[in-house]
C-alpha cells in the first residue's frame, strides 16, 4: 500500500526562539509534503560568506540584523506568491516591515506557526547546560530572559503553537501539517 504525501496548498512560516526546531522541522516539512524550504539564517550566512554557527559572531549585529530583514521580507514575499516553508526563527521579528508582511502572508492563505520547546530543552540545544564560569556572569539567566522575549512576540504572531520539546523533526511536522 502506498502512502500519499499531503501537498501544501500554501505557505508554512516556522518562528521560534533559537532551538526550537525551524530548521529541522521545515526540512521534515519539505520532505513530507516535496514543498520547497528556505532557512533564513542559512541563507543570511550565505550572504555574508561566512558559516551560520559564526554568523552573530563574525559579523556585528546591526550588519546581520540588515541583511536578516532584507532576506526575511525576501522569502516572505516568495512564500506569499507560492506554497513552500519557510524557516524564519526570530531575530528578524522586531522589524515591522516583517511583521507586515507576515501580515500579508497570512491574508494570502499562508499561515505562520511557533515552535516551542521547555527552557531545559531550549538550553541543552543551544549548548547553555554545561558548568560555565561566574566571570562570564549568569549567561543562563540572560538567556532565559531572552527566550520570554522572543516567545512571547512568536506566540503573538502565529496563528499555531507546536512544542517541540519531546518530539522528533518529524512528528513535529506532522504536527504542523495536523494543525
Amino acid at each position: 500500500m502506498t502512502t500519499i504525501a499531503p501537498s501544501l496548498t500554501s505557505s508554512v512560516v516556522l518562528v521560534g526562539a533559537p532551538g526550537a526546531g525551524c530548521t529541522s522541522v521545515a526540512e521534515a516539512l519539505a520532505e513530507l509534503t516535496g514543498a520547497p524550504a528556505a532557512d533564513l539564517a542559512a541563507i543570511v550566512a550565505e550572504e555574508l560568506n561566512i558559516t551560520p554557527e559564526l554568523a552573530l559572531v563574525a559579523v556585528p549585529e546591526p550588519r546581520y540584523r540588515e541583511v536578516e530583514s532584507a532576506t526575511a521580507l525576501a522569502l516572505l514575499s516568495e512564500a506569499t506568491a507560492r506554497p513552500g516553508v519557510v524557516a524564519l526563527g526570530s531575530g528578524c521579528l522586531g522589524d515591522e516591515d516583517v511583521v507586515a508582511a507576515l501580515s500579508q502572508l497570512r491574508e494570502a492563505g499562508g499561515r505562520v506557526v511557533a515552535l516551542t520547546a521547555s527552557t531545559r530543552r531550549l538550553s541543552t540545544r543551544n549548548g547553555l547546560d554545561a558548568p560555565r564560569s561566574v566571570g562570564l556572569g549568569n549567561v543562563h539567566h540572560e538567556f532565559v530572559q531572552a527566550l520570554h522575549e522572543r516567545e512571547a512576540r512568536c506566540r503573538e504572531l502565529a496563528d499555531a503553537l507546536v512544542d517541540t520539546s519531546d518530539t522528533t523533526p518529524v512528528e513535529a511536522a506532522g504536527v504542523v501539517l495536523g494543525s
